[in-house]
């Protein structure tokens, strides 16, 4: 069973949510909202999506922190320059 110190540690550095995944791309969270709908983009689905409640309250999402730098190491203009970021 895993401790509430080993999960803590691994959503701290293993998952990320929409503003970690911002971050790791260089772009805003509304570029990170672009990726997910664009089916061209091939981009990871999130691991978890919450339902937000309302209309003030916004969906909650998170990917595995690896299914995200693949991606970015795998996307066509990376190919191009050797994956060079």
């Amino acid at each position: 069973m895993t401790t509430r110190g080993e999960l803590k540690r691994i959503l701290k550095s293993e998952v990320l949510d929409i503003h970690g995944v911002a971050r790791l791309l260089g772009v805003s969270r509304s570029s990170v909202n672009v990726l997910l709908v664009r089916p061209s983009s091939e981009f990871p689905e999130p691991i978890y999506t919450s339902k937000g409640e309302g209309s003030a309250r916004q969906h909650v999402r998170l990917w595995w922190r690896e299914d995200v730098e693949t991606w970015l190491r795998n996307k066509p203009s990376n190919r191009m320059n050797g994956g060079a970021r």
